[in-house]
């Protein structure tokens, strides 16, 4: 399907006029609407008054600057997106049934970030977030996007402008429902791409139903796929996954999100979180 609306949750000015061009791209390629979502957290909720024996006055002050300082980062952030929908002729307005060509609205929000996200994010044909920096465990407000929406999440690397569509699409199938729900939202992108793999490891591939059955299924939506097998045998999962797509070229991976339960992620780790430390080309993922 079409990308009709987009959610573009944003925060750093540092990286945000890439994370934005990228998404109000996207937007006029699908004659989609895009919201760009920047949420001022109330400072109260950021700052543990009640252990830091602050003063009354110290704590007005420090809360304040903290809303001075959300407020001229939004202005600014708001600034550079009107330039870009200048740049790019989309129109401002709110999100509309009735809307012709691209579109475009900033959300200034205040409230529990990861929350909004989760909640404007059900609306959302896709969800854009930047590659996390690399930290452990992610950031909410990924898991945010991917776990309270329901909805595609299309991980970009930072600094950079992704401004064509995906035409090598490779996709991550392990057997779970995870990758199966990525498979079916993303059915149209894969419809319109010159070449789809699937990948998978060779042990998945004794399974009852493996990457072969995946692409006969694709094939009676009318896409040509292609099994593509990898071994985990000195490397893990989610490094063998990635070498994989670039071994065959692609320029988007496709993956179910989580799809194990969180403790044996911690214990053994997962894909998901290789792929949002090390992927070096945008990820689309479904949980």
């Amino acid at each position: 399907m079409a990308f009709k609306t987009i959610l573009l949750p944003i925060r750093e000015s540092s990286t945000g006029a890439a994370l934005m061009e990228t998404a109000i791209s996207m937007a006029v390629r699908n004659e989609g609407h895009l919201d760009l979502l920047y949420v001022a957290s109330e400072p109260e909720h950021m700052i543990p008054f009640s252990t830091m024996g602050l003063s009354a006055n110290m704590r007005k002050t420090i809360i304040e600057s903290a809303t001075a300082n959300a407020e001229q980062q939004g202005e600014e952030l708001k600034q550079a997106f009107l330039a870009l929908c200048d740049r790019y002729k989309v129109k401002v307005q709110t999100r509309s049934a009735d809307h012709n060509g691209a579109s475009a609205d900033f959300l200034l929000r205040t409230g529990k970030r990861d929350d909004l996200i989760g909640r404007y994010g059900r609306l959302a044909d896709l969800i854009i977030v930047p590659q996390p920096i690399k930290v452990a465990p992610p950031p909410s407000s990924f898991e945010a996007a991917l776990r309270e929406s329901g909805r595609p999440v299309l991980m970009v690397q930072r600094e950079k402008v992704l401004e064509a569509p995906g035409k090598r699409l490779a996709i991550g199938w392990n057997s779970s429902k995870e990758a199966a729900q990525a498979i079916s939202a993303m059915l149209g992108n894969l419809k319109r791409a010159d070449k789809v793999f699937v990948l998978t490891s060779e042990k998945r591939m004794q399974q009852p139903i493996n990457a072969d059955d995946v692409c006969v299924y694709l094939g009676c939506h009318g896409i040509s796929a292609e099994t593509a097998t990898f071994t985990t045998e000195n490397q893990s999962a989610g490094e063998a996954l990635l070498a994989k797509a670039h071994e065959m070229d692609c320029d988007r991976l496709i993956v179910g999100g989580y799809s194990r339960p969180k403790i044996r992620d911690i214990i053994m780790g997962s894909v998901t979180g290789h792929l949002l430390a090390h992927a070096d080309m945008p990820v689309i993922f479904v949980h």
